[in-house]
């Protein structure tokens, strides 16, 4: 009897739905958002999902299929969310909801999922379609008679956070930097942590000489840089870090391979990385400045360098 019910079920929807399908979109998920999402998210959708479920209850023959979908956003740098799992991840929480909550049969549901280059609310979207099938139909009523049991289950896609090892990463650079004393070719490398934080070497030295007296003598000049710097980032999206370090930069004397210029201090300042390979640093030094010929420091307040950087940042990741 229950065969035959069936039977006349989907001959019914045959003639009373005709090849149509019966459809229900879930779009604006949030950015970032597969497996979970708050509750009255699915709210204003209940009353078209219970048709559905409704529908697929009576008529064991018809099918469900639904679709997860993710836009093109990119997030922060190095950090995309996998859009490919989002919108799977969409589309399990909505079979889920129909299984679960409304009752549907699993074995009539096929999951599947897209995703587009194009960005907006409408691209992140989650869409259940009805497709009434009555082709050999008997043969799906005997299937659904014999099935073995299902394992309910439940996915969600989270996304994973980094290790501990892998939150350290390495950057090295090259550049230039002004200097109370001209500009000085550097080299620059750091340890990172998840890219919000940077501990950084800094060193110049010029491949020129530079002209200075000395008692009526001519002492050829290179001039040096040492310095240790801290960045940090505070805000993900915000490519700006704030710097705080100290350097010290010398004239060296090539007949004695001494200082005849010294300027030491602490640095304050600001960096910029408007590229993913380079960044700009703006610091204010208050240093003190020392001559070979004198013994005592003098303050120099208002000093100000500027050094631009090349570089190349490994690991790291959030």
């Amino acid at each position: 009897m229950i065969k035959i019910a069936l039977l006349i079920a989907g001959w019914l929807t045959l003639l009373v739905g005709g090849g149509s399908a019966q459809e229900v979109v879930v779009s604006g998920f949030p950015l970032g958002v597969g497996g979970s999402i708050e509750p009255d998210f699915l709210h204003p959708y209940h009353q078209a999902l219970q048709a559905i479920a409704d529908s697929l209850r009576l008529h064991p023959g018809a099918r469900a299929i639904i679709t997860g979908s993710a836009d093109g956003v990119e997030f922060d740098e190095h950090h995309d969310a996998k859009n490919p799992g989002l919108a799977l991840g969409r589309a399990h929480l909505l079979r889920n909801v129909l299984v679960y909550d409304f009752g549907v049969d699993s074995t009539q549901i096929t999951i599947e999922s897209q995703e587009t280059y194009e960005v907006g609310d409408e691209y992140r979207f989650a869409s259940v379609r009805l497709i009434p099938e009555t082709n050999d139909l008997s043969a799906r009523v005997a299937a659904l008679e014999n099935r073995p049991p299902v394992e309910k289950h439940f996915t969600e896609v989270r996304e994973v956070p980094a290790s501990f090892i892998e939150s350290f990463g390495l950057q090295a650079g090259a550049g230039l930097s002004t200097t109370p004393f001209g500009a000085v070719p550097i080299v620059a490398g750091a340890i990172t942590w998840k890219r919000v934080l940077y501990v950084e070497g800094m060193f110049g030295h010029t491949m020129w000489d530079n002209s200075y007296r000395f008692m009526n003598v001519e002492l050829d000049t290179w001039r040096r840089l040492a310095a240790g710097l801290a960045v940090y980032r505070p805000v993900d999206n915000l490519p700006v870090g704030v710097v705080g370090g100290w350097i010290r930069i010398e004239e060296i004397s090539q007949r004695y391979y001494d200082y005849v210029s010294m300027s030491e201090g602490p640095l304050l300042g600001l960096r910029a990385t408007p590229f993913e390979f380079a960044s700009v640093t703006a610091l204010y030094n208050p240093s003190k400045h020392r001559v070979a010929e004198s013994n005592f420091s003098e303050s120099k307040n208002g000093q100000f360098l500027i050094s631009i950087l090349v570089h190349y940042c490994l690991g790291g990741g959030k």
